[in-house]
């Protein structure tokens, strides 16, 4: 499986997603203009993923701003990541927020409720 490294921008984040390396992350902002459009390769990337995961996968996200279209396609790749505990693998979601931001603590904790997977709050 190809890896996909997507570069920020002053716009979108730092994508890295590499099943041989084990690295699955986000860091920046997420506030697209078109989020269908910058979130397809990332999805499609995930639903091929989750066919043949790896034994342990760790997300992480380390964000400093995302938008409502944003959330809703974070929520939708975490949905796509349940299955992967369905099937006995081990996943979890390392979330790093800035200490003094609890609206991304919060964000968080809205993720992890929706989505029933395990969470690491990652003060920084």
């Amino acid at each position: 499986m190809k890896p996909l490294k997507l570069l920020e921008t002053s716009d979108t984040p730092e994508v890295t997603l590499d099943k041989e390396r084990g690295r699955f992350e986000f860091y920046g902002k997420i506030m697209p203009e078109n989020p269908k459009e910058f979130f397809e390769p990332i999805i499609e990337w995930f639903k091929e993923y989750v066919n043949n995961p790896n034994p342990e996968t760790t997300l992480t996200f380390k964000l400093d701003y995302f938008n409502t279209a944003a959330s809703k396609k974070l929520i939708e790749i975490l949905s796509l990541l349940q299955n992967i505990k369905r099937d006995q693998k081990i996943i979890q979601v390392n979330w790093y927020y800035k200490s003094i931001d609890d609206d991304m603590l919060e964000s968080g904790e809205t993720f992890s409720e929706i989505i029933h997977i395990p969470f690491n709050f990652l003060p920084y």
